[in-house]
């Protein structure tokens, strides 16, 4: 008597290329995303801000886990704008600056459209 097997071989590469397919989408899933990156790295943020000097601009920085193309004063507030996108954080403890988003407590965020 000749025992048969249906996929064998076959069966076990499906199995192989699920389980590779499960594990990338957790480590996707688990990878944190930007608002988790800047609630990191609002603390030391906050930090540069407060000695930040009004004529100061500091180019291309790493604060916390984010990359900012600049972090200058605008006015009354001091603007942290990301590398690689049209999106800011702005530290404002006195007022929302205009066209912004609240974040929470000093922070907000702006979009801005280069086109």
């Amino acid at each position: 008597m000749t025992r048969t097997t249906t996929g064998g071989p076959v069966l076990r590469w499906a199995a192989v290329l699920l389980a590779g397919a499960l594990l990338l989408m957790g480590l996707v899933w688990l990878t944190p995303g930007e608002d988790d990156r800047f609630a990191d790295s609002a603390p030391q943020m906050e930090a540069v801000a407060r000695t930040l000097g009004k004529d100061e601009v500091l180019k291309r920085q790493t604060i916390g886990v984010l990359t900012f193309d600049a972090v200058y004063w605008d006015g009354d507030a001091v603007v942290f704008s990301l590398s690689d996108s049209h999106r800011a954080y702005i530290w404002s403890p006195d007022r929302r600056p205009g066209d912004s988003l609240p974040l929470w407590g000093p922070w907000y965020t702006f979009w801005s459209d280069p086109h």
